[in-house]
């Protein structure tokens, strides 16, 4: 896979434009991996992933400059950039200065209502290069383990490509501030207890195979989950559930991406021609010593950092086991979440 990507840079050189130095080609082959491993995740992990309309611009920075890879007409308008490489589906270009000061970007960002910027109700990739990444995480050690944070912010470009489900974004829940849960998850001993029982009787639901048990088991989430938020309710008059049910959805499903490109790098063995200390055998080693049952921070509530990433990776593992198609429905229909989908179990 990433030998094909130097292939397609070498088969475009003719139409790269100024000449380019090698830290900058270094920079195009990791833009162009990103954008090729598109189609292997629509086929294997979430259909449709790599469809034109659903492409998200994606703004690379190293510690001096900025890549954009297929900024939309405004973007270009406003900042001019010089296009350093171009095929059909991938044009990149470079601003003369980094386009912020901000020292690491990892997220999709956009605005609402700012006819001024850039971004105005259009999602754009932002991501820093593999070198900057390592300052801020030390075991990002090569190009597949830095890819799959990328893969997972760049989901989150995917899922607002849908422009109803960005609509329903802007108008009821973009104002209410998802750190507002993690404080009550943090700072509320009962509000914790609660969320980690409903985490659990999911992780139940994966570990049996009696269909009507696990029908049981999400039966009694949802009582759980009903008196958890009536009580939230009750304490601090606020009504958590729609921005429960969004934030779950949105950052479930993106861990669920994250996670299925682990598996798939952890079955590809490196070329055994390579050295064993070439950043591939690193990558296989590290996605080996990373598989799902060791890794509780992708699915217990008290590890994972921010609760609803545990339970919405969750929700998506129960739905699969299930067979239950939620990924065909998901962000194309304007507020469905994944809790509402497991309902219909």
């Amino acid at each position: 896979m990433y030998r094909l990507t130097l292939l397609l840079l070498a088969f475009a050189a003719f139409s790269c434009t100024p000449k380019l130095s090698k830290p900058e080609k270094v920079v195009l082959d990791r833009i162009a991996y990103v954008y090729q491993l598109k189609p292997a995740i629509a086929q294997g992990i979430w259909p449709g992933f790599d469809e034109k309309r659903y492409d998200v611009p994606l703004v690379y920075y190293t510690d001096s400059s900025s890549f954009i890879a297929n900024p939309t007409d405004r973007f270009l308008k406003m900042h001019d950039p010089v296009r350093v490489f171009q095929i059909p589906e991938l044009m990149v270009y470079k601003t003369t200065t980094r386009l912020d000061s901000t020292p690491f970007h990892m997220a999709v960002n956009f605005t609402f209502g700012d006819t001024g910027a850039y971004d105005n109700y259009e999602p754009f990739m932002h991501c820093s290069s593999l070198e900057e990444t390592r300052k801020v995480v030390k075991d990002v050690g090569s190009t597949e383990v830095w890819v799959t944070m990328v893969v997972h912010e760049y989901f989150h470009g995917f899922q607002f490509q849908h422009k109803n489900y960005l609509q329903y974004f802007a108008d009821s829940i973009a104002t209410f501030q998802k750190g507002k849960l993690k404080s009550l998850y943090s700072e509320n001993t009962w509000f914790k207890e609660k969320v980690d029982r409903e985490n659990e009787l999911l992780l139940q639901a994966l570990a049996t195979d009696d269909q009507d048990e696990v029908r049981k088991l999400i039966s009694t989430f949802f009582e759980e989950r009903k008196k958890r938020r009536a009580e939230t309710f009750r304490k601090f008059d606020l009504d958590i559930e729609a921005y429960e049910k969004t934030y779950e959805t949105l950052e479930g499903t993106a861990r669920y991406v994250e996670q299925k490109l682990y598996e798939k790098f952890s079955q590809k063995r490196p070329d055994t021609k390579l050295q064993k200390s070439d950043s591939s055998y690193h990558a296989y080693d590290f996605f080996k010593e990373h598989e799902l049952e060791k890794e509780e921070w992708l699915y217990l509530t008290a590890k994972s950092g921010v609760y609803f990433y545990a339970t919405g990776f969750n929700m998506t593992r129960v739905l699969d086991k299930l067979g239950v198609p939620y990924k065909e429905r998901l962000f194309k229909q304007r507020d469905l979440s994944l809790e509402d989908v497991l309902r219909t179990i």
